[in-house]
């Protein structure tokens, strides 16, 4: 039955791009960065002639194989143990390359290499792929159950219904198909391990088994989802329309499966790595298996991550050995689990599903991994398992602090030999390459921050420390196969960061490698050799796309040496398409750019460095496509953000990065006057729906002559209040570099930055909010400081460096405050940039100095914004000054009975005079001073309005060689009752005339 228009809307393909665009960027496997740019040139065009294709009952797309796409291969792994065995002992050289022709030499024989095959989708087919997602797919997602299923699930807008209504509860409004794969691996692996630390406990002996299942997607036949047989057991049933759009979609599987090699091996059919249906169709497989180990077995915990099987239930059988437990569970599954018979001393498992005969599905033996626990020693071991993951949690917790050396990021990251073993953190025992690639991805995350935020000059030392590590370890023949996804980014740094001659030299190992491999592998003879060079094509297309997002950063020169580089990847591939010169390099990476595929974030060039105002395509003149790509709504955040250029609009309507929450206010200011309108932009931008009716932002000025402006934050309140202080020197010449444009970007400069930040956050006692002075920060580290405490729960407020404003000769002197909330539903941030009222006097001066020819002046902020502001963070009020704004005394006098702690940041050298202001406002305010002053100076502390001379300074320093910090701690609720009772007993009595506020007296 061919598909009408009611089943099928032109605005429903447009958000299907959406999505299908967001998991191609996202899908490792891809290379599709210049097909999704071309394609959405003529976006309008190519959407229309697709929804053409679909309502045609004479297309025959679903066998059209130039529609569909292609297939390539990726390197798998590589087996060289039967070297070994003529090896006369073992013995093995230092230099990776090296051992391996040594061995070659001696023994004669090929190591025995694997391929996986892997689509190569046309962007028409994802997007019917995402259609039928959207249309179909959620149907089977919501068979699964979420307490036993927890991978590759849906954004769901809200709780499935039990009802036969099958109402449409995808999100369709959300940018992505799927949960973030992070937060549901880690909700599988917790639960299991709480699962088994209870029991334990409770003194109860346990058996814990994890198992997957041995080439899970190259088995799997998909025909099964049409199955009668399969659908009664989900309690599925399609309309007409839903089984023919499946049934197209399983027809242009087989069609694409029937082109490889791979179906001469197993003609039964597979599902295609690298294609978002895939995702679906692999999960819900093994519905009826979630629900007869639920059923049969009643376990403690049972979950299962794609094909990963976690297991926990009470040894009540007193089961001992692996083929006890296996036998135990044959017959508790039975027909469902049968054993295999193989020659591996560890039984190998069967799962018969009788709707998916011609799928192929074993627990391979060798990777069943079975625990025995009982207390104490299975505490023991879950404690060691935990901490494991507490030690690997902090590496993303913490800020990137790359190491010096190539031995210590060696000792980091990888491993002094292939086959060596870290501590993992999970109950079967990762293997080594496993653990590599989790240490090399770690590291190569860290080294890409570096090249997003330093000067390439500034750490050239550690990227030729880096680059060789690489080449030791990872440009090795059992490199090419553990690292092949990570490689290509090595080399976009490369070029990134200018180093064209290490790139240059990269490619040309990487193809002595290959010839290697050729030579010394089962890659290079047979049918394998001809997949092999499909896997070369596919490496020399990472590495050219890799090469394009990389020059969308402009950190160098897109000239003849960046084209002389790309026309080595030829040493990789003839036929390979480049630019034929710096002009069409350029336009390709501007393309990339605007297609927000690039390295560098369509949204950070628009918001942050973007000088002209972009054009783009005509706005679809549908009125259903434009509300369902949310463009009215999306207008409307342009003219909130009225300062910046006209922005690329597919690039806010089809994003693979999408302003963040805490950055749609760094953009237009003005959301956070209007919650409403703050909620709609979020909406807009990111597809996300905020439910809490909570009031943040600027509240409207009430009728009162006091003059200061409220901020509110909603959260749940501290009953304590931990401040981390920073004596955290910036220099002269700093301020200098900063106020000519010039920002001191040192690798010195940021590693000391970021482990003066880390340590605070390594802290027992973690703080609440970490304050820097005046001007301390470049506002582009900030606000990654910002983003990683947030994620930290950590609230944030530090002066910023000099940065330009709208007018080329005006600067901003700003205090960055970031404030932790869980607002819109989940745990965020806001960012607010607060400027300072008015230059000092000196201030003042030194820029005009600073640069003569241009005059350089302060900003200086008018209406509510040249207000003091009053922050109400989660219940506490507190209020920011910056330096010299201090010594007007309105500021301060409007907030008398307002506040629970004022903030000043400083840089401030007359230390006596400002000494005798704080200690009078804590006074005068009857509030807690946090001073927080540059380490040129010093004299940062928290004062208290106390009665005891010796308890009114609960910090205070000055001096020292290095930077550090200290933590406070404010009880502002002890403050507060006594200014509602007045009744002083720790602090001083309120001033004459003190007037506590209402939001404040309430307890």
């Amino acid at each position: 039955m061919p598909l009408l228009k009611r089943d099928v809307s032109l605005g429903d393909l447009y958000v299907a791009y959406r999505k299908a665009k967001v998991e191609a960027y996202y899908e490792n496997t891809h290379v599709q960065a210049l097909a999704f740019t071309e394609y959405e040139q003529n976006l309008a065009e190519n959407l229309a002639r697709l929804h053409r294709i679909l309502l045609d009952k004479e297309e025959t797309w679903s066998s059209d194989l130039e529609f569909i796409g292609t297939y390539a291969y990726l390197p798998k792994s590589i087996e060289a143990t039967a070297w070994n065995d003529h090896s006369g002992g073992h013995f093995s050289a230092v230099d990776p390359i090296a051992d391996w022709k040594r061995r070659f030499d001696e023994s004669g024989k090929r190591a025995e290499a694997k391929l996986r095959l892997i689509i190569r989708p046309s962007v028409d087919f994802q997007v019917i792929t995402a259609l039928w997602i959207m249309k179909v797919d959620h149907l089977f997602d919501a068979s699964l159950n979420p307490a036993l299923s927890y991978a590759n699930r849906l954004r769901r807008s809200r709780v499935v219904s039990s009802d036969e209504s099958r109402r449409e509860d995808i999100n369709l409004s959300a940018t992505g198909l799927f949960v973030p794969y992070f937060s549901a691996y880690r909700q599988w692996r917790e639960k299991g391990l709480a699962a088994m630390e209870d029991a334990l406990s409770r003194g109860k002996s346990i058996l814990a088994i994890t198992m997957d299942i041995e080439q899970f997607y190259h088995r799997v036949c998909p025909r099964f989802l049409l199955r009668r047989r399969f659908l009664s057991a989900i309690q599925l049933r399609l309309s007409r329309a839903e089984r023919s759009l499946t049934d197209s979609l399983l027809q242009a599987i087989e069609t694409w499966y029937r082109s490889t090699p791979d179906y001469a091996d197993r003609p039964l059919g597979a599902i295609p790595v690298g294609l978002s249906a895939s995702k679906i169709i692999a999960n819900v497989l093994l519905v009826e298996l979630d629900d007869a180990i639920a059923t049969n077995i009643r376990p403690l915990y049972y979950g299962r991550y794609v094909d990963d099987i976690f297991l926990v239930f009470e040894n009540t059988q007193q089961l001992d050995g692996g083929r006890a437990v296996a036998a135990w569970l044959t017959k508790t599954l039975a027909p469902l689990l049968k054993p295999k018979r193989d020659s591996s001393k560890s039984p190998s498992l069967r799962v018969d599903l009788a709707y998916a005969r011609d799928s192929e599905l074993i627990f391979a033996g060798p990777k069943q991994k079975i625990f025995a626990l009982s207390s104490p020693h299975g505490l023991d071991l879950i404690e060691h398992i935990r901490e494991q993951i507490r030690l690997q949690s902090s590496e993303h917790r913490l800020l990137p602090v790359v190491p010096e050396s190539g031995a210590e990021m060696a000792s980091r990251a990888l491993l002094a030999s292939h086959d060596a073993t870290r501590h993992v953190d999970a109950l079967r025992k990762a293997d080594s390459v496993s653990v590599r690639r989790l240490g090399l991805s770690l590291l190569l995350g860290d080294i890409e921050i570096y090249a997003s935020d330093l000067r390439p000059s500034s750490w050239s030392v550690v990227r030729r420390e880096f680059y060789a590590l690489i080449t030791r370890h990872a440009l090795t023949p059992f490199g090419f196969f553990e690292f092949a996804t990570y490689l290509p980014r090595v080399f976009g740094i490369m070029l990134g960061c200018g180093d064209f001659d290490a790139a240059s030299d990269f490619i040309s190992v990487f193809a002595q490698v290959a010839e290697l491999l050729q030579e010394t592998s089962t890659v290079g003879k047979g049918k394998q050799q001809s997949r092999f060079m499909l896997c070369m094509k596919h490496c020399t297309e990472a590495f050219r796309q890799t090469a394009l997002q990389a020059a969308t950063r402009q950190t160098s020169k897109l000239d003849s040496r960046y084209l002389s580089v790309l026309r080595k990847l030829r040493l990789l591939d003839p036929d390979v398409s480049l630019p034929s010169s710096s002009e069409r390099l350029g336009r390709l990476a501007h393309q990339l750019l605007l297609a927000d595929w690039g390295s560098r974030p369509y949204k950070e060039f628009w918001y942050m460095s973007q000088s002209t105002d972009e054009s783009g395509p005509p706005v679809p003149r549908e009125t259903e496509v434009r509300r369902k790509l949310r463009l009215g709504a999306i207008r409307r955040f342009r003219k909130l953000a009225g300062r910046l250029k006209v922005p690329h609009w597919p690039a806010l309507a089809f994003p693979t990065r999408p302003l963040r929450v805490d950055e749609i206010p760094l953009a237009a200011p003005d959301v956070l006057n209007d919650p409403n309108a703050y909620r709609k932009a979020i909406m807009a931008l990111r597809g996300a729906r905020v439910l809490e009716s909570a009031r943040i932002g600027i509240e409207p000025e009430p009728p009162s002559p006091k003059a200061f402006t409220t901020f509110v934050v909603p959260g749940a309140p501290r009953e304590r209040i931990t401040i981390g202080i920073s004596s955290y020197k910036t220099t002269e010449d700093q301020w200098k570099a900063a106020a000519l444009g010039r920002h001191d970007r040192s690798l010195l400069r940021y590693r000391g930055l970021n482990d003066l930040i880390n340590r605070m956050l390594t802290e027992p006692v973690r703080p609440d909010y970490i304050v820097f002075p005046e001007l301390s920060i470049p506002l582009r580290w900030a606000l990654r400081f910002a983003k990683k405490l947030a994620s930290n729960r950590v609230s944030f407020l530090s002066g910023v460096e000099y940065h330009r404003d709208t007018r080329p000769s005006v600067l901003r002197n700003d205090c960055l405050v970031s404030l932790v909330t869980n607002w819109p539903g989940y745990a965020s941030h806001v960012v607010r940039l607060q400027s300072k009222f008015a230059a000092a006097h000196q201030e003042a001066v030194g820029l005009r100095r600073v640069d003569p020819t241009r005059n350089k002046s302060l900003y200086r902020p008018t209406g509510y914004l040249a207000l003091p502001t009053l922050y109400v963070h989660r219940g506490y009020c507190f209020s920011v000054l910056i330096c010299s704004d201090l010594t007007t005394i309105a500021n301060r006098s409007v907030l008398c009975g307002e506040l629970d702690t004022l903030f000043v940041l400083e840089w401030n050298s007359d230390v006596k005079t400002f000494s005798s202001l704080v200690e009078a406002t804590a006074m005068d305010l009857h509030t807690f001073v946090v001073q927080v002053n540059n380490r040129l100076y010093g004299d940062s502390r928290i004062r208290v309005p106390a009665k005891e001379d010796y308890l009114r300074d609960v910090v205070q320093v000055k001096g020292g060689i290095s930077d550090y910090y200290v933590l406070g701690q404010i009880d502002y609720q002890s403050l507060r009752q006594e200014q509602r009772r007045k009744s002083p007993r720790i602090f001083k009595p309120t001033p004459i005339g003190f007037t506590m506020s209402q939001r404040r007296r309430v307890k």
